[in-house]
C-alpha cells in the first residue's frame, strides 16, 4: 500500500507534466502565427503610408499645375481682349477706307457723267474714266507735273462757264475746321476749356443740322471726343448736355470704363513715342499771317490725331478750279491723311 500511492501520485504529475508541455507548445504555435500576421499588417501599413505619400504629391503637383494652367487663362484672355480691340480699331478704318474709297469713286463717276453730258473734253486729249482708288492713285503717282500742267491748261480751255443763276457748290471743310465752326456755333455744347460729355446720339442731331455729310460729321465729332481733357471729363454719374447746353442723361459706368482706357492708351502713346521738333514753314512775303483763331482751332484738336499734311493743309479751291485737279486734291489729302496714321 505504501508503495503503490507514490506511483499513483508520479503517474499523475507526469501526465499533467504532458498535458502542461502539449498546451505550451500550442501556445508557441499560436505565438508564432500572431507574429506573422503582425508583420503582415506592419508591411501592409508601410504600403498604405507609401500610397498615401505618393498620392499627397502627385496632388500638390496636380494643384501647382492647375495654379499655372490658371494664370495661363488669365494671360490669354488679357491678349484675347486686346486683340478684339486693335481688332475692332482695324475693322473701323477698314469700313472709312472703303466708305473714302467709295465716296472717291462716286465723284469720279459724277465728274465723268458730267464731262460727258457736256462735252466739255476735247477729242484730242486722252480719255481717263475712274476705275476705283487703285486706278486714280497708280495715275496720281504716273503723272508728270509738266503733263498736269497741259492737261489742266485744256480743261480750262475747254470746260465751259457754270450758268450765272447756278451758284457754286460750297467746298466740304475738314473735320478740324467744322469742328471750329461747332465751337462758335454751339458754344454751349463745345467747350475749348473745362469741358462736358455729350449726350448719346448727339451725332444724329448734328446730322440733321448740318448740310455736311454723315461721314465728315462722325468725323469732326471723333476729334473732339478723343481730346484727353474730353476723356477726363467721361466720369460715372458726370451729367451729359445737348447741342443746347440742357441736361440729357448721365455717364454709365461703362461708358466711363471705356474713356478711362481710351486716356491711359493715348497717354502711353505719347509716353512711348518722343516728341519732335516741329519746323516751322517757310513763308513768302506774299503769304498772309496766320490768325489766333486758326491757331487756336488746330491745338484743340485731338492729339491723338496725326497733323495735316501740307495737301490737306491748303485753303479751298476756288469755284472755278477744274473738276479733275479738284478731285486730285481731294485723293492727295486722303492719301496724306491714310499715310499719317
Amino acid at each position: 500500500m505504501i508503495d503503490e500511492r507514490p506511483r499513483r501520485l508520479l503517474t499523475a504529475l507526469e501526465s499533467r507534466l504532458d498535458a502542461l508541455l502539449e498546451a505550451r507548445a500550442e501556445d508557441r504555435v499560436q505565438h508564432q502565427a500572431l507574429q506573422t500576421r503582425l508583420a503582415e499588417l506592419e508591411q501592409g501599413r508601410q504600403a498604405l503610408e507609401a500610397r498615401n505619400a505618393e498620392l499627397q504629391a502627385r496632388a500638390e503637383a496636380a494643384q501647382t499645375q492647375r495654379d499655372e494652367l490658371e494664370g495661363r487663362l488669365k494671360a490669354v484672355e488679357a491678349m484675347l481682349v486686346e486683340s478684339e480691340e486693335a481688332r475692332l480699331e482695324l475693322a473701323e478704318e477698314n469700313r472709312e477706307l472703303d466708305e473714302q474709297s467709295r465716296e472717291l469713286e462716286a465723284h469720279g463717276r459724277r465728274l465723268q457723267a458730267r464731262l460727258d453730258e457736256k462735252g466739255a473734253e476735247p477729242s484730242e486729249t486722252p480719255h481717263r474714266q475712274a476705275r476705283g482708288l487703285s486706278a486714280l492713285m497708280n495715275h496720281h503717282r504716273a503723272a508728270t507735273p509738266a503733263a498736269d500742267k497741259a492737261e489742266e491748261a485744256d480743261e480750262q480751255n475747254a470746260a465751259p462757264a457754270p450758268p450765272a443763276g447756278e451758284p457754286a457748290e460750297p467746298e466740304a471743310p475738314s473735320p478740324q475746321a467744322l469742328l471750329a465752326q461747332w465751337y462758335q456755333r454751339y458754344g454751349d455744347a463745345f467747350f475749348k476749356g473745362h469741358t462736358r460729355p455729350l449726350k448719346v446720339g448727339i451725332h444724329e442731331d448734328l446730322s440733321a443740322l448740318e448740310p455736311w455729310p454723315v461721314k465728315l460729321v462722325r468725323r469732326a465729332l471723333a476729334c473732339y471726343v478723343n481730346l484727353p481733357r474730353y476723356l477726363k471729363s467721361v466720369r460715372e454719374g458726370a451729367e451729359r448736355i445737348d447741342l443746347e447746353g440742357a441736361p440729357a442723361g448721365s455717364v454709365d459706368r461703362g461708358a466711363a470704363d471705356h474713356a478711362h482706357r481710351k486716356l491711359e492708351k493715348l497717354q502711353a502713346e505719347r509716353q512711348r513715342k518722343p516728341a519732335r521738333p516741329r519746323k516751322k514753314p517757310h513763308k513768302s512775303r506774299n503769304d498772309p499771317p496766320s490768325s489766333p483763331a486758326s491757331t487756336g482751332d488746330a491745338q484743340a484738336s485731338d492729339p491723338a490725331t496725326p497733323p495735316p499734311s501740307r495737301a490737306a493743309a491748303v485753303e479751298p479751291s476756288p469755284p472755278d478750279e477744274p473738276a479733275d485737279d479738284r478731285l486730285h486734291r481731294k485723293l492727295g489729302e486722303l492719301m496724306a491723311r491714310h499715310n499719317a496714321r
